[in-house]
């Protein structure tokens, strides 16, 4: 089988994800004469929504990927034949699954669905003390073989898989990495630190439009909550950071109860665009918001301001030398932050800069001049026509 480790070793080295790496690996064994009806994969993960990923290939339909989240209920895992192994210390099983002596596992009637014998299990481990979730391995081969897997074909597979498990930890990896910094620090931002965009001071100008949203009267009731203050507070967030993403923008960054996105104006989408998308968001974060309130019924509801202004900004690497945080500064900034702080003074929930109100796809009525402080200048603020449509 040199030819499948020189092609493991390829993918290994230059293979994007699992998936392409298993069914590969299933349809060149079965080209080799190997009679396999079902291979299956499972790499636990570390996701802030996904426990562990399977990765599921029989001869019928192909390849199926599935991320299991860490909600999902833990008892499917507990009747597996990997679960027994682990209980056991074992790290290979095989079994005939019509054995009337053999261990049944639910697993099993999948097999028997497609056709196979039997169920040859192995499991590796990774051992990273750095990333302790990522533990290893499970995988598993079933034939349609009525004698099951002959000897030398368990040997071909078991030469095999320490190669597929180290090109399979390599994607894992890389995916960990673009997950965790998608995460962590936005999508676009994610993309430009693996494209090499990590020197310090190192950026770009973009015109923007920028959302800034924050709950009134947060702070204080934190003074007076407990812990599952934070469980509301994520509703909220959620509340305000999914439809960002819905419209287009990127969340640049949470602060404390607020959030900081933007909605770039490229060649592809205008100012005219980009401040609608905005304008969007907004709606249906102050709707949403309003529905985790009434969800909450009977604690203090908290309302939510959001600021909207569109302007250049500086968007990189900002910090210390071992600290850094791929954000935007800048003019923009500085005056969209201090336009939310009039919401509540100004008896509203939605303030417009004259830049962003000047492309609104719904009717803006001002709300006068107003000095906004550390600018120098006084600016013109609105708000929608009709502001109680977008309240509750």
């Amino acid at each position: 089988m040199a030819n499948l480790e020189d092609w493991i070793i390829e993918q290994g080295l230059r293979g994007t994800d699992v998936g392409s790496l298993l069914s590969g690996f299933a349809e060149q064994l079965v080209a080799e004469g190997m009679p396999l009806v079902r291979v299956y994969l499972a790499l636990p993960t570390v996701n802030p929504t996904i426990r562990v990923y399977t990765h599921v290939w029989t001869r019928s339909a192909g390849l199926m990927v599935e991320g299991v989240s860490h909600e999902r209920n833990e008892r499917a895992f507990d009747r597996s034949p990997f679960n027994h192994m682990m209980q056991t210390g074992q790290t290979s099983c095989y079994w005939r699954i019509d054995d009337p002596t053999a261990q049944q596992f639910d697993v099993f009637e999948d097999v028997r669905r497609e056709g196979g014998a039997d169920y040859l299990a192995r499991l590796f481990s990774f051992d990273n003390t750095s990333a302790p979730d990522l533990r290893g391995i499970g995988i598993s081969f079933s034939s349609s073989r009525p004698e099951g897997l002959q000897p030398e074909q368990i040997a071909g597979i078991d030469g095999l898989l320490p190669l597929l498990g180290l090109a399979a930890y390599r994607m894992t990896l890389f995916d960990l990495t673009v997950a965790m910094l998608d995460t962590y620090v936005g999508l676009s931002a994610g993309r430009r630190v693996l494209s090499g965009e990590i020197r310090r001071g190192f950026g770009t100008t973009v015109t923007a439009a920028l959302l800034f949203a924050d709950l009134r009267g947060f702070t204080s009731l934190a003074d007076t909550a407990g812990m599952d203050l934070i469980a509301r507070l994520d509703q909220h967030l959620e509340a305000m950071a999914d439809p960002v993403a819905e419209h287009g923008g990127e969340v640049l960054k949470f602060m404390g109860d607020g959030v900081l996105a933007a909605f770039p104006i490229t060649e592809e989408r205008s100012r005219e665009s980009a401040c609608a998308a905005a304008i969007r968001a907004a709606r249906t974060a102050l709707d949403r918001n309003d529905a985790v309130n009434r969800l909450r019924a009977g604690e203090t509801p908290l309302s939510l301001d959001i600021a909207l202004h569109c302007g250049d900004v500086f968007y990189g690497n900002i910090g210390a030398a071992g600290r850094l945080d791929f954000t935007v500064i800048g003019p923009a900034v500085n005056e969209v932050s201090r336009m939310e702080a009039l919401c509540s003074s100004l008896d509203c929930s939605v303030v417009l800069s004259d830049s962003v109100a000047s492309a609104s796809p719904v009717p803006v009525r001002s709300l006068g001049r107003h000095r906004l402080r550390g600018i120098a200048t006084e600016r013109e603020l609105f708000t929608f026509a009709s502001v109680s449509v977008w309240t509750a």
